[in-house]
């Protein structure tokens, strides 16, 4: 009886140790409760991170090694991943039709942070498989996956020659892909194709200059509060540009200013009505001030749009939740989870969400995984 009873307050005391101690923990290392969207830094004309990644034998390759003579496919996958198959087949069939025209694809396995023998074993039987011919590059520390700002697994980022993102796509949406597709086809020659890819859009060079100064600022907090007038100057410099909108937006939501933030998503929006990025920030500033029947139903579109976008799905699992519905929370965290398990804010969200429920089991699970994530990096 004494020793049962030494188990039980061991596990208790573990479970108060995740949850008391774990969220100020996980807060002091930056990862406090906020969206993060994918290629806040890198999108469409930006310039993306170079690499040095180590390919099925141990030879390290950098991007320059491995480039195509025109354009250049990273497809960030996982053996774990339902969607990456699919993806990955798609671009080995547009490898073989347009290689010779200089068209390059590069896998970039992210299954793991650690990756051992058996995952080694692992990736060479699922290639073998799928019959993949492509080079594949390991991402031992997942080094590449959070340069590349990755929040669904797969994402694929096109890359001229000398490394500008030419397009990008986050998970596996059916319409998105077929976009994808008719945009490569197009690059190679298929005019009726080319006519109906769509793609982001691409803002001029001296408001990517401008935004990408304001987003350095952003990350540091010493310089952080000039950031706004260069995102401000980013916006007049290209007034299409929906971008440095959101990022603005962003700023005065982190900041306690709501209605600056409400303002900047919209205008995100007006420029360009199915921005989910934006959409989904302003359905959480709505859900968080009261308004939360509507900011669900925001979110909601948005994964419509885009199911692939994780942030909407922890944001949603959050505030059903806290409406009552923690049976379609939980749907919510898991979907987000099976995009991109490596995502902590999936979890802070779900453990902020039991804490508040007075929940210390299922909080304490949850702020544990996030700390596991963190203490690998």
């Amino acid at each position: 009886m004494a020793g049962r009873k030494i188990k039980t307050w061991q596990k208790t005391g573990r479970s108060l140790f995740l949850f008391l101690v774990v969220p100020v923990f996980l807060s002091a290392q930056g990862l406090a409760l906020a969206p993060r969207a994918f290629g806040q830094n890198l999108q469409v004309g930006t310039k993306a991170p170079d690499f040095t990644l180590k390919d099925l034998n141990g030879q390290s390759k950098t991007f320059s090694g491995i480039k195509g003579a025109k354009l250049t496919a990273l497809v960030f996958w996982a053996t774990w991943s339902v969607n990456s198959p699919r993806e990955l087949k798609m671009m080995e069939d547009l490898y073989h039709k347009y290689k010779a025209k200089g068209f390059a694809v590069v896998a970039i396995d992210v299954d793991q942070q650690n990756i051992d023998d058996q995952a080694i074993s692992k990736i060479k039987a699922r290639m073998a498989e799928l019959k993949l011919d492509v080079p594949v590059l390991i991402d031992y520390g997942l080094v590449a996956f959070h340069d590349y700002e990755v929040i669904a697994v797969p994402t694929t980022v096109i890359l001229s020659p000398d490394m500008k993102i030419q397009y990008e796509l986050f998970g596996y949406p059916i319409v998105g892909s077929s976009d994808m597709l008719d945009y490569i086809n197009g690059q190679f020659g298929d005019a009726r194709k080319a006519s109906g890819a769509k793609n982001a859009y691409m803002p001029s060079d001296k408001a990517l200059r401008c935004y990408n100064l304001g987003m350095r600022m952003l990350k540091s907090e010493r310089m952080a509060i000039m950031a706004p007038a260069w995102l401000e100057k980013s916006i007049a410099a290209d007034p299409k540009f929906a971008r440095p909108n959101i990022s603005l937006g962003e700023y005065y939501a982190a900041n306690g200013q709501p209605l600056l933030a409400k303002q900047q998503f919209e205008q995100a929006l007006t420029k360009e009505p199915g921005n989910v990025i934006a959409m989904c920030d302003l359905g959480s500033l709505l859900a968080g001030s009261g308004k939360t029947k509507d900011g669900m139903a925001l979110m909601e579109k948005a994964l419509k749009l885009d199911e692939s976008y994780t942030p909407c799905y922890y944001l949603l699992g959050y505030y059903y939740g806290k409406d009552g519905n923690m049976v379609k929370a939980r749907k919510m965290f898991d979907a987000g989870a099976r995009l991109n398990p490596m995502d902590t804010q999936v979890y802070m969200y779900e453990g902020k969400l039991y804490e508040g429920e007075n929940d210390v089991r299922d909080a304490a699970v949850a702020y544990g995984k996030a700390l596991k994530i963190m203490l690998k990096r």
